[in-house]
């Protein structure tokens, strides 16, 4: 018999198999499932969100030029924004039952379910501001008061997509500055009743404008809550902003 000492311990057929790697060679650990499906609710509704903020320019142009057609689009917009809500919750329903995220994970799911709300209602401003069109023309107002009409728009506009900017960035900072920016908004809606005064003579296209005031104003307000939400999601306080 050969002797157990002379025997190379690198002969046999564990020699053959390739070096065990671990992450400390260098190689990313692979994605997870669960990491997958919690990006994917959040994927959706970021899209969602994204497709009210790409409309609203045309929103602003359709409701200046008093173009009717145009609210046939935003519904559709809405009731497309409006699936994928439910779609969101959905998916969202499903990683919370299959796994069962904790700390900064969950407060991230909890903001999106959150904000399945702001992101319809958003849509859903939207398409009432095109049909305010039905109760009010643009065209015919003052100049002064269709500039402040259209400076409301699109200071509202602005803040909502600085908001949805802010969620994609995790910006835990950004509220602040968009708490400043929807008082502007508030001030300027405040200003534009003040001279909506001025069309005595037309209740309707006064009470057409107060409520154009309105939406523009819960658009913005919905813009600060995604900030609101990227606060909560990266720190876990939730930030109250405005007078």
């Amino acid at each position: 018999m050969e002797p157990l000492e002379d025997q190379d311990p690198a002969v046999g057929p564990e020699a053959e198999l390739p070096p065990l790697r671990t992450a400390l060679d260098g190689a990313p650990p692979l994605r997870s499932d669960y990491q997958e499906r919690l990006d994917a609710v959040d994927d959706e509704l970021t899209g969602a969100a994204l497709r009210v903020a790409d409309a609203l320019p045309g929103v602003v142009r359709s409701f200046l030029a008093a173009d009717r057609e145009a609210a046939a689009r935003i519904r559709a917009l809405a009731a497309d924004v409006h699936d994928r809500c439910r779609l969101v919750e959905e998916m969202g329903f499903v990683v919370l039952a299959l796994d069962a995220p904790v700390a900064g994970d969950l407060r991230r799911l909890v903001a999106l379910l959150r904000l399945v709300h702001d992101v319809e209602r958003s849509a859903s401003l939207a398409a009432h501001v095109v049909a305010s069109t039905a109760h009010l023309d643009p065209r015919l107002l003052p100049a002064d008061l269709r500039t402040q009409v259209e400076e409301l728009a699109r200071r509202s506009a602005g803040v909502f997509c600085a908001g949805l900017d802010a969620w994609r960035r995790r910006d835990a900072l950004a509220v602040h500055e968009l708490g400043r920016d929807d008082l502007d908004v508030d001030r300027l809606r405040t200003r534009l009743l003040l001279e909506a005064r001025r069309l005595e003579g037309d209740p309707e296209a006064v009470l057409a404008l107060g409520l154009l005031g309105r939406y523009l104003e819960r658009l913005a307000d919905h813009g600060v809550r995604f900030a609101q939400h990227a606060t909560f999601a990266v720190t876990g306080e939730r930030v109250e902003v405005g007078a």
